[in-house]
């Protein structure tokens, strides 16, 4: 089938581009569309001045899928459709009608208000002296927002309005901002829960509701413009949503009456507001909803067990069933496999105590307590789960046990690459398997080859250099303090208070201590003056930042405070005579976009997958600079990094290893409808 899809491309951060396909969306959805090389895909960027409608009749599809949402003006989310109605080219999602309507939120809530569903006393205001008219008959706190946009533009923590004088100094700044119109609705208490539409799937279309949580300014949660666009790492999802049976009925009732009245074709989302009392509230309908991997759609579509691809092309069928479409090139979207996968997890299990003398050589391994309750976890998640230990019999007891998946905590023994021993192992059984792939597991604990791949993409490291074995005459040009560590350890391994030294007298004694205790290559490098932060990512060719946490070191005890072996031995993480952890990290809003940025740059170019930790030193000056990246992160609940991080942004641990195990569970069904199986 050929298939020509239409989008805006979001080149930058600007607020006119936050409703744009980012280029990593751009990509999965042609891959969806594509459904693994089953359909041909045009990808034709919307442009200004409309030769992308040139582009279009050149193609001729037998169907255009289009997310575009145009440039100006209140119908600019129509631009598309009307073209594509005058060329008589079938497409996928509402007509005009719809389209203009929708983006329309004080015209879309009288209609659907006519149909006997609730919705917030509003009040459409073009001018600010309209304002001044109104505010006699309002009820605060209320809530205001401009009435033609998207993506949470122009919803900031003001827009919550408790008095009269809060309402009209920040509904004048919308108006400068918005002079089409904004909307000052009266401020419904309770939760926002999102529904998402595919007709053909779920309850008559209707799947199920999800909700986002996070900070909370004043005690309010608001999901504004920076926490949508910016700080999307805080946001945390939940589907199904936690709302009563009563507030699901009263959802699905409004919903048939919204799909119908609003003339919403093949798929959508409508936002509703729910109150602790379970009253529901309509707020809005969204005719071009976000298609980002992970966003409301696809986390509901993951409790019907499809992925990405199989929900893109339920929406194609949809279109497809609609139009009444009939053509031999037509295809439909393959079975998803029903069974769930068999899980192996597959650890080294830490079998020496800290009294024993060589305890170091096991520190990365697990402990059984944490064994079990990543087990119990992933098996919280729905999938059953074997304990497999990475010995040298893993290979003959995953073919064995018949393994689809691997959930990898395994740090692998005795070599430069062993973190990339299970990895291999699965390829060449060809195993589906959690986190990144051999070639980056390999890559990483390599500390001076991984800062050499950061500087030549731009991302800042600190000066160094390696000191390979035997050590011979110590050449150098870097500036003290100077920092020496094992270049292929981790866990802090070889990282003690005395690590960074101001002297090249300091420096030789140092390096010939760890080369006879480690006899392994070092790296020297130049110490960074400033803060340290270690942040989680989570995702794939679209990553999400789980949290930023600080190590605030306790002053006095240091001159040149680091993050050291013994210090993550301590039995209190959070606060100890040492450090003190903080998440989420005390930054302003610069720096944690620039950390944010520079963070997910950084996981790409290590090639990490589903999830990694990375550490950075912030100078004095307040850049960041990046001193590592750990692809296999520990998961010991309330005392590793990562695990301390997820539930100090509100991600309990279940959630945190379902993160990791879901995206391999989309891969191996993806890779099970490939063979037909």
């Amino acid at each position: 089938m050929k298939i020509a899809f239409i989008f805006n491309k979001q080149r930058d951060n600007k607020t006119e581009e936050a409703e744009f396909d980012t280029p990593e969306v751009i990509d999965s959805i042609t891959a969806g569309l594509s459904n693994n090389g089953q359909n041909e895909v045009f990808q034709i960027e919307m442009t200004k001045d409309g030769s992308w409608v040139g582009e279009l009749k050149k193609v001729a599809p037998d169907l255009v899928f289009n997310t575009a949402e145009g440039f100006y003006g209140i119908g600019r989310e129509c631009l598309a459709p009307i073209n594509f109605d005058q060329l008589k080219i079938p497409y996928v999602g509402s007509g005009p009608y719809a389209c203009f309507l929708t983006l329309d939120k004080f015209l879309t809530k009288q209609l659907v208000a006519s149909k006997g569903i609730p919705t917030p006393d509003s009040y459409f205001i073009s001018d600010k002296k309209e304002l001044k008219i109104i505010v006699k008959d309002l009820q605060f706190p209320v809530f205001v927002k401009p009435n033609f946009e998207g993506s949470s533009k122009g919803i900031s923590s003001r827009s919550k309005c408790e008095n009269v004088e809060e309402l009209l100094s920040y509904a004048e700044e919308c108006l400068k901002e918005y002079p089409e119109g904004i909307l000052v609705e009266r401020y419904i208490e309770g939760k926002d829960v999102v529904v998402p539409y595919i007709h053909g799937i779920g309850n008559n279309g209707i799947l199920e509701a999800v909700e986002y949580s996070g900070p909370k300014y004043n005690g309010e949660w608001i999901y504004d413009y920076d926490l949508k666009n910016i700080f999307d790492e805080k946001v945390g999802v939940i589907c199904p949503a936690n709302i009563d049976e009563g507030s699901k009925k009263k959802i699905t009732t409004y919903m048939r009456k919204i799909i119908q009245v609003l003339a919403i074709n093949d798929f959508g989302r409508a936002d509703f507001r729910i109150t602790p009392t379970g009253d529901v509230f309509f707020i809005e309908f969204n005719a071009l909803p976000s298609l980002q991997p992970r966003s409301g759609i696809f986390e509901a579509t993951q409790l019907l067990n499809m992925d990405y691809t199989s929900t893109i092309q339920s929406i194609v069928s949809a279109a497809i069933k609609r139009l009444k479409l009939k053509t031999s090139r037509l295809t439909s979207a393959r079975k998803i496999v029903k069974r769930d996968p068999r899980v192996a997890l597959v650890f080294n299990l830490k079998r020496k105590t800290h009294s024993d003398y060589d305890y170091e050589n096991e520190a990365e391994f697990d402990s059984e307590n944490t064994v079990n309750a990543i087990k119990n976890a992933i098996e919280a998640n729905g999938y059953e789960t074997l304990l497999v230990e990475a010995d040298r019999n893993l290979s003959q007891n995953l073919i064995e046990k018949e393994i689809d998946i691997v959930f990898n905590i395994a740090e692998g023994i005795n070599k430069q690459a062993r973190e990339a021993q299970v990895p291999a192992i699965c390829d060449l059984l060809n195993i589906e398997h959690t986190g990144s792939d051999a070639s980056c597991l390999a890559l990483t604990l390599n500390k001076s080859i991984t800062n050499r791949l950061m500087a030549s993409e731009d991302v800042q490291v600190p000066r160094s250099k390696i000191i390979d074995l035997p050590v011979g005459k110590i050449n150098h040009n870097l500036h003290f303090p100077v920092i020496v560590k094992p270049n292929m350890e981790g866990t802090s391994k070889g990282i003690y208070d005395s690590s960074v030294v101001d002297t090249d007298e300091q420096l030789t004694a140092k390096i010939h201590e760890l080369a006879e205790k480690f006899k392994s290559p070092l790296l020297c490098e130049e110490y960074i003056e400033g803060r340290e932060l270690t942040v989680g990512v989570v995702g794939d060719s679209n990553p999400k930042v789980l949290g930023i946490l600080e190590i605030e070191f306790k002053k006095g005890r240091s001159k040149y405070p680091v993050y050291t072996f013994e210090a993550k031995q301590l039995e209190n993480q959070l606060d100890n005579e040492v450090f003190k952890m903080c998440c989420p990290a005390n930054i302003d809003r610069n720096l944690n976009k620039k950390i944010t940025t520079f963070v997910k740059k950084a996981f790409k170019v290590a090639g990490c997958r589903d999830i990694a930790r990375i550490d950075l030193r912030v100078s004095n000056e307040g850049e960041p600079y990046f001193i590592e990246i750990n692809p296999l992160p520990g998961l010991s609940p309330g005392f590793s990094d990562l695990t301390i991080m997820a539930e100090k942004m509100g991600v309990k641990y279940e959630q945190l290893i379902g993160h990791i195990i879901k995206p391999a569970v989309r891969r191996w069904r993806k890779s099970m409808q490939k063979t037909n199986i």
